[in-house]
């Protein structure tokens, strides 16, 4: 007999379909160019049953390609004999992809598969993408430039918060030096497209009076295992990555600047700024914050903001897909394709106060921001920029 549409083996088909998707488009617009065993992985984990139902057997929310590779990665650890870690130069491995990645990784998995899933159940998406700080230098800059003086910085979604040490850091952008703190043993770099050879893209960082995050589950950095699943998360191949990454921790551990609160980005943001001492405007940051929330989410989202921004200003800074953008608070996205071109970041700025508000965006990125394209208005469609498949 046909299965209905309310039949549960029904239901786990389209699941499946679904996930099988989910790994390919994650391979195709996350990986390609810039990791090879993902990009590949990504592929042979879609054509792989035995994976999938792995994956089906942890909640809906946890089907996450970036949570399977890194629960991976952190039992990689452990095991760097196997012939899976071969492949991981972050293991200290050195050979190439090729045909014998994906069977590996399957054996590998198999091997450790009661370990990957309770890892899948319970671990939480942890990313600290150290070079989002360009974005966030660059909605500071923009801020300070219409609201002068001291500003409070607050991240949602903000993990282990390294975020907001983004004065703590030093900067090469377009090739140019742009030092917060000139002494950092932190180097951060970003490539430039379509601005002038000359143009100085970061100004400097204003004076920032308090610093919180909120995060679903904080990463706790005095916790030797937090540290290690939030380094798990860095891929393959990227050691420049990890090398910025235990760099920014060291930094704040010994620093002790950085607070981050337990709490939902969509119904304490509002009570989080509440919190903070003074009266000087709020910036609030997020980066793939967006993508973690359904429609409703990010309305509610979006009430938060409005709600602080009643009491103090508050301005939103933000790299997050453009389509996500578009359909959250009623930001202004130019119509044509940008709003289409999901697989990078539009960084803007939304100022809130007084019954007034400011939109601009600033730029156009890669989602881990190797690189940037400076907009040209405030309310750059970005047709300018060649197409996402172009641009590497």
């Amino acid at each position: 007999m046909a299965e209905g549409p309310g039949d549960p083996a029904g239901d786990r088909d389209v699941e499946v379909r679904q996930l099988r998707r989910l790994f390919r488009i994650f391979g195709a617009t996350q990986c390609r160019d810039r990791s090879p065993v993902y990009e590949a992985l990504s592929e042979g984990v879609a054509d792989d049953d035995g994976l999938l139902d792995l994956l089906m057997s942890t909640p809906r929310d946890q089907r996450r390609p970036s949570l399977l590779f890194a629960a991976v990665n952190l039992l990689l650890a452990s095991d760097p004999g196997s012939a899976l870690a071969g492949y991981y130069p972050v293991r200290g491995g050195r050979r190439p992809v090729d045909d014998r990645l994906m069977p590996a990784f399957a054996a590998f998995c198999a091997e450790h598969r009661d370990e990957l899933g309770r890892l899948l159940r319970t671990g939480s998406t942890q990313t600290n993408e150290i070079r989002r700080c360009v974005a966030l230098r660059l909605g500071l800059d923009h801020v300070r430039r219409r609201w002068p003086g001291p500003l409070a910085l607050v991240e949602a979604g903000a993990s282990a918060g390294l975020n907001l040490l983004v004065d703590r850091y030093r900067y090469r952008v377009g090739g140019q030096e742009a030092s917060a703190a000139g002494a950092s043993p932190v180097l951060i770099t970003c490539e430039v497209r379509g601005g002038s050879p000359h143009e100085r893209i970061l100004g400097p960082v204003p004076e920032i009076t308090s610093r919180r995050g909120i995060d679903r589950h904080p990463v706790d950095l005095a916790d030797p295992g937090a540290r290690a699943w939030l380094e798990a998360f860095v891929w393959p191949e990227r050691l420049d990555d990890l090398a910025v990454l235990r760099g920014a921790i060291d930094l704040a551990v010994s620093s002790a600047t950085v607070t981050v609160a337990p709490g939902d980005a969509t119904t304490d943001t509002a009570r989080l700024i509440g919190e903070l001492p003074g009266r000087e405007p709020v910036v609030v940051f997020t980066a793939s914050l967006l993508s973690y929330l359904d429609f409703d989410a990010r309305a509610a989202f979006a009430a938060q903001l409005r709600q602080a921004a009643a009491r103090r200003p508050v301005a939103w800074v933000f790299a997050e897909a453009p389509g996500l953008v578009a359909t959250t608070d009623g930001l202004i996205v130019p119509e044509g394709s940008l709003a289409r071109r999901n697989s990078r970041y539009l960084i803007g700025a939304s100022l809130r106060g007084s019954g007034h508000r400011d939109d601009a965006l600033l730029a156009l990125a890669d989602p881990y921001l190797r690189w940037l394209a400076p907009a040209r208005h405030r309310t750059d469609d970005f047709a300018w920029l060649p197409t996402d498949a172009d641009t590497g």
